[in-house]
């Protein structure tokens, strides 16, 4: 049994900080919180007196990708970070066997939720790119309820759909993963109206794409226009950025606040959440912010950063106008403009990364991302709901922490400084504690130096 003492508890649940608490964990649960005068401390107990630090729940990314085959660098970061759930965007065997032995005890990391293969239609955006996987591709029915079958034959936790499925596809996908009764979650389709998508069951949506065409007084219109948008040969993914833009830039200034309203509710009505993913934006709509020469990098192998110049030179920017780029900051402002708008609509929020996009580091990442929303225009009490208690509620695995409460898993964080007085305090990181496995401060800096030295070893 663990004991940590006299510290400051924030739960995410919205109540107020509640100082000098002491909390008992056994078996990796928690099993009491209370004032530290009153809670009794079992003899045979451990215990790590935190006086003058703040305790809050383990963190999720609930938008990751896991492209770097060394294990001591990934799962590493994350833990240093205080993320202790993640959930995988574009699954593979590597991450399944890191799920596997983190879960019998033979490697340290997060807990993990798994995607499946990533599901897109013909062509698609990434056919073109080198990459570690290449996507399942659709074309129909048939093959659509194939994937799915797939997916779940695979072990995974959930199907991710992406941008270029067309209507007979998305249907058969979206009827064949509630047959078989496994979530659907990813991008929208170009090819199926936004608000259509909601109604039949997606889960999530990713990143603030496509979704100014259901805003607009002109819907219909800007529906029409999403479904026009192709690809062109050798530039499939780049094309696609440049004309997805085109589009979102006349929606937005066709903004209608009723529109919006409606969609809003539709979303909340349907418990369907929306992953932002600020972060990744700021990066690709400001590339001046991508970070090539953050003292960070050196976590991840040498290449990365090579990787990152190609893909923002390549993907991103590729003939992008001063023009484009002053659209695309004004774009950046309405993404953020947006996401408040949603919460305030009672959209279920989910706080995500999508690490390795050009100056999205994993673990450091999500501390970026929180900054970006209270940035934005939300508070810190609820942007640290949005990644803890939000988001495992979303996975239906409360009993995985989300927040500070006897019977959930200790999955918890302990802090410096206060990250309701400022949320930048989240990255003050004192101690980490995942499935009841108290990480100090020196095994913590360990994880990090691993990390470090494993980078250094990678060759392109």
């Amino acid at each position: 049994m663990q004991a940590y003492t006299h510290v400051t508890v924030i739960d995410s649940t919205g109540g107020p900080s509640a100082p000098d608490r002491t909390v008992l964990v056994e078996d990796g649960v928690i099993t009491a919180v209370g004032r530290t005068a009153e809670v009794p401390v079992p003899e045979t107990a451990s215990v790590v007196d935190l006086t003058g630090k703040y305790l809050i729940p383990g963190l999720a990314d609930m938008h990751v990708h896991s492209d770097i085959e060394d294990e001591r660098i990934i799962p590493a970061l994350y833990l240093a970070n205080g993320v202790t759930t993640v959930r995988e965007m574009w699954g593979g065997p590597r991450v399944h066997d890191w799920r596997r032995r983190i879960g019998a005890g033979t490697m340290s990391g997060p807990r993990w939720v798994v995607g499946g293969n990533l599901v897109d239609g013909s062509p698609s955006l990434w056919e073109d790119i080198p990459g570690p996987a290449a996507p399942t591709v659709v074309k129909g029915a048939q093959d659509a309820r194939r994937a799915v079958g797939e997916t779940r034959d695979a072990g995974a936790d959930f199907v991710k759909v992406y941008s270029r499925l067309d209507r007979e596809s998305y249907l058969a996908l979206m009827e064949e993963a509630r047959r078989q009764d496994i979530p659907v979650v990813g991008h929208r389709s170009d090819l199926v109206p936004f608000v259509e998508q909601v109604e039949l069951g997606q889960r999530s949506f990713e990143h603030v794409h496509g979704l100014w065409p259901a805003l607009s007084r002109d819907a219909a219109e800007m529906e029409a226009s999403m479904a026009r948008i192709s690809l062109e040969p050798d530039t499939y993914y780049s094309s696609w950025f440049r004309q997805i833009n085109e589009v979102e830039w006349e929606s937005v200034n066709s903004y209608d606040s009723a529109a919006a309203a409606s969609v809003f509710g539709r979303l909340a009505a349907n418990d369907v959440a929306l992953c932002p993913t600020l972060v990744m934006h700021e990066k690709v709509d400001l590339p001046e912010r991508a970070g090539l020469e953050d003292p960070r990098l050196r976590y991840l192998p040498p290449y990365m950063r090579e990787m990152w110049k190609y893909v923002l030179e390549q993907v991103y920017t590729r003939g992008r106008s001063a023009a484009e780029g002053a659209l695309r900051r004004d774009l950046f402002e309405r993404r953020r403009e947006t996401v408040v708008a949603m919460d305030a609509a009672g959209v279920r929020l989910l706080a995500g990364t999508d690490p390795l996009t050009p100056g999205v580091l994993p673990g450091f990442g999500l501390h970026d991302e929180l900054e970006l929303l209270v940035r934005s225009g939300l508070s810190p009490a609820r942007v640290l709901r949005i990644a803890t208690l939000e988001a495992a509620r979303f996975l239906g695995r409360e009993q995985w922490s989300g927040t500070v409460r006897e019977g959930r898993a200790a999955d918890l964080v302990v802090l410096e400084a206060d990250p309701l007085a400022d949320i930048r305090n989240t990255t003050r990181i004192h101690a980490v504690v995942v499935a009841g496995r108290f990480i100090g401060p020196g095994e913590r800096q360990a994880l990090l130096d691993t990390a470090e030295r494993a980078a250094a070893d990678q060759v392109a």
